[in-house]
């Protein structure tokens, strides 16, 4: 006798933290990848037969038998997802090849188990059997992207000539891989570039076409500045406020290069920048957490976002603010391109360098470095300005830093400021002998130890101290 029966694969909560999310309602602290908006799918129930058998002293043993290759997916398939279009997404954590040959169709869980421990130990170098498998067809040569900051390493692949695949690790966990599978509603690859270019975008694609490209349809256009692609659904007659934000980012680009000179062996990177008309369209764009900002970088589309609400004359205030948000996030941006893949930025030096050219002004096609009002917020922060707080400052985590946003952000802001604007040569330098610590791969911990021991950071506290006693911020007056 047989009968088959369903169960539902129930996530366990720490395995769903772990893994990307694919919609604005599902978050996901690691890494989001924004992907078209997707219905969740259910997960096809698991065959299984009861057989019953006779023991030679004439009793009887039920036992249940499963399909081997549905324990296999079983046991790596994270979601599944469709969009209006019918594009089909699906999310595995590979662990293992399907073991066998199996002597049946259906096997218990102990031969299953049995037959996967031979399989040995799964490694980067079967990842490329694991999609062929799984897809059923063969893998075509992966291509390398550029990881963002959540991703340790990043692929993409075509399978069997009818799906793509985009394969990743996260640097909390690299030794467990992720793939995100795409099967297209449409056909092969040419179906793949709508479904697929956002997510590409979020790992920097490298290939030609991947990369998301905005063409003049319904209503945006594009604005090659060299080095920035503006994308905007402005109105022509709103253009003059854009015209001069974009003659401003090429001034503080200008600026960005000086302090962080672009790779010598590669092309300058192209930034791009997308302005929202609609204040509405720009908050739905930013997503949660983001609904009150009029600016920021999003490392996941690797685009400069702006709301582009302040084109009337009588809006100085918020041009102003909008200017100076898109000169902190367009640093984020910028030194996100120029920076190597595997190399991780501390927080205070970026956040430090972003709140420094955030006080920027442009006159004359140049651009200069003025106050910031955190300088009076960090005056009154003397437990992080002391050697023994900087040293703190230093060496905390993004999540530490942000916990302390206020006080961090003024006291990274007045130790960036102050080392490239009064102070002694030998601690200037400092600045370029961390990132470029960092370029090679250091940790911030063997950085902070190699350009920052204790006797510097006493150095720079009295730098610090004295360059408070002798400024104070007033409001501009033009």
């Amino acid at each position: 006798m047989r009968r088959r029966l369903a169960a539902l694969l129930l996530l366990a909560p720490a395995l769903a933290a772990a893994v990307p999310a694919f919609d604005q309602a599902v978050p996901c602290p690691p890494l989001r990848l924004r992907l078209p908006k997707v219905e969740a799918q259910p997960i096809p129930a698991l065959e299984a037969y009861r057989f019953v058998a006779r023991l030679p002293d004439g009793s009887a043993k039920e036992f249940d038998a499963y399909p081997p290759e549905m324990l296999w997916r079983r046991e790596q398939r994270l979601g599944a997802w469709m969009d209006a279009e019918g594009n089909r997404y699906e999310l595995a954590a590979p662990k293992r090849l399907l073991g066998g040959p199996y002597p049946r169709a259906v096997v218990t869980r102990e031969e299953y188990d049995a037959a996967q421990r031979q399989a040995g130990a799964f490694g980067p170098s079967a990842l490329g059997d694991w999609l062929g498998a799984w897809v059923g067809g063969a893998c075509g040569k992966p291509q390398r992207l550029r990881p963002l900051g959540a991703v340790r390493m990043a692929l993409f692949a075509e399978v069997g000539g009818k799906a793509a695949a985009l394969v990743f690790t996260l640097k909390d966990d690299p030794a467990q891989p992720y793939a995100l599978i795409v099967t297209p509603a449409g056909g092969p690859p040419a179906a793949w570039r709508a479904p697929l270019s956002r997510a590409l975008a979020g790992f920097g694609a490298q290939g030609r076409g991947l990369s998301g490209q905005e063409t003049a349809v319904d209503g945006w256009v594009t604005l090659e500045r060299a080095p920035y692609r503006v994308h905007t659904d402005l109105p022509r007659r709103d253009r003059k406020w854009l015209e001069s934000l974009l003659a401003d980012m090429l001034a503080i680009r200008r600026a960005y290069a000086q302090a962080f000179p672009e790779p010598s062996d590669a092309k300058p990177p192209v930034s791009v920048i997308r302005v929202f008309a609609d204040p509405a369209a720009y908050r739905a764009y930013a997503g949660e957490g983001l609904e009150g900002s009029v600016g920021h970088f999003s490392s996941l589309n690797r685009e400069l976002v702006v709301m582009g609400d302040a084109e009337e004359e009588s809006n100085r205030r918020r041009r102003d603010e909008i200017r100076s948000i898109a000169f902190h996030e367009g640093f984020h941006q910028y030194l996100f391109l120029i920076t190597p893949p595997l190399a991780a930025v501390p927080t205070w030096f970026n956040e430090g360098h972003a709140t420094y050219f955030e006080t920027f002004r442009v006159r004359g096609g140049a651009a200069k470095p003025t106050l910031s009002p955190r300088l009076e917020i960090a005056r009154r922060a003397t437990g992080l300005r002391s050697a023994e707080g900087l040293a703190r400052l230093l060496a905390y985590s993004q999540e530490a830093f942000y916990a302390q946003a206020n006080d961090c952000y003024a006291v990274a802001w007045l130790l960036v400021h102050w080392l490239r604007t009064e102070a002694p040569p030998d601690l200037a330098k400092t600045l370029d002998a961390y990132y470029a610590l960092i370029r090679e791969g250091k940790s911030q911990l063997e950085a902070n130890q190699a350009v920052y021991p204790p006797q510097t950071l006493a150095r720079i506290a009295e730098g610090l101290a004295a360059y408070l006693g002798k400024h104070a911020w007033e409001p501009p007056r033009d």
